[in-house]
């Protein structure tokens, strides 16, 4: 059976606080002023019900200004994720800089309960852990534009890596054989007749906005990436002009800002 020691990535500090345990399976009062719905849905998912019930048994989230010796990578517009998180056999305590600290924290949790329910009911071991990642992104790419993965696959994978703490999602979105991102404007980029791989399939800007936000949920950042100017054949077959002509960059202007109003959380635009 997994244990404290099996956690993945192994945290930056860890002590265990003697034998006791908090016990999962039960009315537990949650006091999360940022709404971390992964919090939730972890508690739920090994039988905890949330209740208003003062004596109850808390799990209390408190956004702090500072953890002592986290390191805080200077990278603009990525969240901070530093948190502590304490287990004691009446309480659950998540300190954490940002949202995102929670929702690693919440991970964690995850990981610590799954060890022990093997017979159906899970506890939280006793311990202190204080955890920040060692690289700021840590990220995966698809090259949906090469071979298509099928939305609701890439939303499995998404569950998959943020329970390792990945955290950066980078959707190559276009290419020399196919264009996978809906533009209003340009409806030819996503016909069929212009691609030359898994013809017709792509992705509708409400998918787009879903994953971003489900993605978001589970504290993965989505960079969206429109290939330019290489990798653009579609691009031309379509438009009937190259993305390097007076043209190409008048229609690129046009595309690039519906892509910043289809992903409004993404901190970049890879171009």
């Amino acid at each position: 059976m997994a244990g404290p020691d099996d956690l993945l990535p192994k945290p930056q500090s860890m002590v265990l606080n003697g034998t006791e345990s908090f016990a999962l399976g039960r009315d537990v009062r949650l006091d999360d002023p940022t709404s971390c719905s992964l919090l939730a849905e972890v508690l739920g998912h090994y039988g905890c019900t949330i209740t208003d019930d003062e004596a109850a048994p808390a799990v209390t989230v408190e956004i702090v200004s500072s953890i002592e010796d986290a390191f805080l990578h200077q990278v603009p517009l990525m969240p901070e994720e530093a948190y502590v998180l304490t287990v004691t056999a009446d309480e659950v305590r998540i300190q954490a800089l940002e949202r995102t600290g929670v929702i690693r924290a919440a991970q964690t949790l995850n990981q610590l309960a799954e060890g022990t329910d093997a017979a159906g009911t899970a506890s939280l071991q006793a311990l202190t852990i204080k955890d920040w990642p060692a690289f700021k992104v840590r990220g995966f790419m698809h090259d949906v534009g090469r071979s298509f993965i099928p939305f609701e696959e890439l939303k499995n994978e998404i569950d998959k890596l943020a329970r390792f703490k990945v955290n950066v999602f980078h959707w190559h979105l276009t290419e020399k054989l196919a264009w996978r991102f809906e533009v209003k404007k340009y409806p030819q980029l996503t016909a069929s007749e212009n691609m030359i791989r898994y013809a017709g399939e792509y992705y509708t800007q409400d998918q787009c906005r879903e994953l971003e936000a489900y993605a978001a949920e589970r504290g993965i950042t989505v960079i969206p990436e429109i290939d330019m100017p290489g990798h653009s054949d579609v691009f031309t077959k379509a438009m009937g002009f190259s993305m390097q002509t007076d043209q190409g960059v008048e229609a690129l202007k046009y595309i690039l800002d519906e892509v910043v109003e289809v992903f409004p959380k993404a901190p970049y635009i890879h171009i």
